[in-house]
């Protein structure tokens, strides 16, 4: 049982805190029990609280009961929200105003075995529920802890919204089997761009912590001014590729980042580098539990861990989408989306993340989006860093760095994508579909800027 990993640690450590709590490891149990008790009587709970101990302690207390637990993430709109209520029969919600039954009837049991619900946002816009049992997520948990070993002490401090799979599973449960402690703080804290998130990382001496790769690039530019976190001992980056370039970068500046894989079908992490074990350009080595196979150059996963989705059979082996290599050391390295794969007129075949991940190693540009299927030459959609950003010199020097076969040939400005508009994942990714029927009249040709 997950729970009972962290009872191995001292009783008097921390393991968690927040700016209204302090649990240590041995009142844990106590407090999860408790509101265990509250849940005796539950079918299905809704978890939509901010970033806290108590939302821990209720997912916790959800485990404990056998009462399947759906979070919700901050950034779904109301009609997603609505729609992961009533797919997934949630019984009864758990907000700030406390716990109170929805008034929704269960559609009927989830899987055998569900103890969490989590619901990825696809480019439909329509959330798809993955029911995970716990022994997926422990298995995930416990691979993290173990393979960082001493990497991994101290500090966690949670930056995801914890209804993102990736920090409630390689966050909060990967950091309590391993004994660390855990720091939570309402995500309005960081402030709405992030602007704060260097302050917190050095008020609280964080020695760990997890990113995507716009969050990433927050903190190097903070870094940059503010100066190093010297408590920092790993932190890891995932949720869309990111350029070798810029993991060096991260480096240089004194931010220990290394880059890792994951999927909500597979509760999480798939893999990861590591201090010790670390490839440039790879997403590490798989967990131990994880088995990987390339098919058709797509990355594929037997027996993933999940149930399958909701009304859905749980597949042998789950095709990923994602296209991918793994080297004779071991280490797997994605090298885009199958789907996602764009052909020029010329019949060249081309990753969008690689584009991508090349132009965002240019300063002034903060996200980046390149279209161009069946088209002769590729364009983009590019979100400045700043209003002053010359985005037409930074075009020009990517370019140099792609062959003449992906380079962009033209490309137009767009605000920022978010979560929050629909335009990102809550992991990050671009939604393409989204994000190229939102700016169809932008992205049409005579709208576009030359690039050189």
């Amino acid at each position: 049982m997950l729970l009972s990993r962290f009872q191995q640690h001292d009783p008097d450590i921390v393991a968690l805190f927040d700016a209204e709590h302090n649990i240590r490891y041995g009142d844990l149990e106590y407090e999860i029990q408790k509101r265990a008790e509250a849940l005796a009587s539950i079918e299905v709970l809704g978890l939509i609280l901010d970033n806290s101990v108590e939302w821990v302690l209720w997912d916790l207390a959800a485990l404990k009961a056998g009462v399947p637990c759906v979070p919700l993430p901050p950034f779904f709109t109301a009609d997603q929200t609505t729609h992961v209520l009533h797919t997934a029969g949630v019984t009864h919600l758990l907000s700030p105003e406390g716990l109170h039954p929805t008034g929704i009837k269960n559609k009927g049991p989830l899987p055998k075995g569900t103890a969490k619900v989590t619901f990825t946002s696809g480019t439909t816009g329509t959330p798809k529920g993955v029911c995970l049992p716990e022994s997926a997520m422990e298995n995930v948990a416990s691979g993290i802890a173990d393979r960082l070993g001493e990497a991994f002490t101290g500090i966690h401090t949670c930056i995801l919204p914890l209804a993102v799979l990736l920090e409630n599973v390689a966050g909060v449960y990967a950091a309590l089997i391993a004994g660390c402690t855990v720091h939570l703080t309402a995500l309005s804290h960081f402030g709405g761009h992030y602007e704060g998130l260097h302050d917190v990382l050095k008020r609280t001496g964080a020695t760990s912590a997890i990113f995507v790769p716009e969050i990433l690039r927050t903190l190097m530019a903070q870094s940059a001014t503010k100066g190093v976190l010297p408590d920092l001992k790993f932190t890891a980056v995932g949720g869309s590729k990111v350029d070798p370039a810029l993991i060096g970068q991260a480096r240089m500046i004194g931010i220990p980042v290394y880059e890792g894989y994951g999927l909500s079908e597979c509760a999480s992490v798939v893999s990861m580098n590591i201090p010790g074990s670390d490839r440039a350009g790879s997403v590490g080595k798989p967990l131990p539990h994880v088995q990987i196979r390339i098919a058709d150059g797509e990355i594929q996963i037997k027996n993933p861990g999940f149930l399958g989705y909701i009304g859905e059979d749980a597949p042998g082996i789950f095709k990923t989408g994602d296209l991918g290599e793994i080297n004779e050391e071991g280490f797997l390295f994605v090298t885009g989306r199958k789907k996602n794969v764009l052909i020029t007129s010329y019949g060249r075949n081309i990753s969008p993340e690689w584009v991508e991940a090349t132009l965002l190693t240019q300063p002034a540009i903060a996200q980046a989006l390149i279209y161009g299927d069946a088209k002769p030459h590729l364009s983009a959609l590019l979100v400045p860093s700043s209003p002053a950003a010359d985005l037409r010199e930074a075009v020009e020097v990517a370019n140099q760095l792609l062959p003449d076969y992906a380079q962009i040939r033209y490309f137009t400005s767009a605000p920022p994508f978010t979560a929050a508009d629909g335009t990102l994942t809550g992991t990050g990714r671009p939604r393409r579909d989204v994000i190229l029927n939102l700016y169809a009249k932008e992205t049409d040709h005579e709208f576009l800027q030359s690039a050189g």
